[in-house]
């Protein structure tokens, strides 16, 4: 099942702390992977924010990418 699937039971980082989703963030120019604290997440922008489809700057961009229970690796989070 594609993980766009997945998105309309988790469209918010409250959403995918709840149903433990594991987010890590990768930087598509230095490689560089980082584990999502989505409690941090919720306190610095709400709980409402989502990830789908969003970006975060390194030295050129973050992609977030996740991966739900059941599921064997990260993928992107985009989707319509």
């Amino acid at each position: 099942m594609p993980i766009a699937y997945r998105r309309s039971r988790c469209e918010t980082v409250a959403d995918m702390l709840r149903e433990r989703w594991d987010v890590i963030s990768k930087c598509q120019a230095c490689g560089l992977i980082m584990r999502t604290d989505l409690a941090l997440v919720i306190r610095v922008s709400g709980a409402g924010v989502s990830l789908w489809n969003r970006k975060a700057r390194c030295r050129r961009f973050v992609e977030f990418q996740g991966r739900a229970p059941g599921m064997d690796w990260h993928e992107a989070l985009r989707a319509e």
